[in-house]
C-alpha cells in the first residue's frame, strides 16, 4: 500500500444520502467492497457543512457550500 493520495478529480467522486443532513463521499473508481472507497462523510450543522475526511481523520473542515465540502476531497482540480 502506497502512501501516497491518488490523484481525483470531483467528476470522480460519488456522493451517497445517508440521511436528510448527512453524506458519505466515495471514490467511484474503487470496488464497492473495499474499504478504500469510502473517503469521509458531510454534515450539515446549522448553516455550515463538516467534513470528516477519512485521509485526516483527527481534522474536521467546515464549508458554507455543499459543494465545497463535496469539492475538498479532490486531490487535481478541473477547470
Amino acid at each position: 500500500m502506497s502512501n501516497r493520495t491518488p490523484e481525483r478529480a470531483v467528476e470522480e467522486l460519488e456522493v451517497r444520502v445517508i440521511s436528510d443532513h448527512e453524506w458519505r463521499v466515495g471514490d467511484l473508481q474503487t470496488d464497492e467492497q473495499s474499504p478504500e472507497k469510502v473517503l469521509g462523510y458531510i454534515e450539515q450543522r446549522g448553516a455550515a457543512f463538516e467534513v470528516l475526511n477519512m485521509a485526516a481523520p483527527h481534522r474536521h473542515f467546515m464549508f458554507d457550500r455543499l459543494e465545497s465540502a463535496i469539492a475538498s476531497f479532490a486531490t487535481v482540480r478541473s477547470f
